[in-house]
């Protein structure tokens, strides 16, 4: 496992039946091979490396290193480039998303010049 970084328990991973000791070859292995979605229940410590212990969606437990899950399992927990940009996300996010006060009116609305502008023209004609 990473050092910095554990899959967190619960999550699904993907078992890579093409380099792994679980592929289509080995009669014993068949039915993980068929099915090698699963999810993380628990980790096992040994002097050679860390274990996970997964269930599989056919109920079988089996016990993998980091090295035997697939690529895109790896590249979506271990990389390096997610925790850079999340706040950059966040605030992108925030600026798109469409935010409902009350009525018909949005947030966006409120951050728009041109509307601020349109509603002060509409409050000041009713004065005069």
């Amino acid at each position: 496992m990473s050092k910095n970084r554990k899959i967190p328990l619960g999550s699904p991973v993907i078992i890579d039946t093409l380099k792994g000791k679980y592929d289509l070859k080995n009669e014993s292995n068949k039915e993980i091979a068929f099915m090698p979605e699963g999810v993380v229940t628990a980790y096992i410590n040994e002097i050679s490396d860390q274990f996970l212990i997964i269930r599989l969606r056919s109920n079988i437990e089996i016990k993998v290193s980091e090295k035997e899950l697939s690529e895109c399992t790896k590249n979506f927990y271990f990389s390096e480039n997610k925790s850079q940009f999340a706040l950059l996300k966040f605030i992108k996010y925030f600026f798109k998303a469409e935010f409902i006060l009350s009525g018909n009116r949005k947030m966006k609305d409120l951050f728009n010049p041109f509307t601020f502008f349109r509603w002060i023209n509409y409050t000041i004609k009713d004065i005069f």
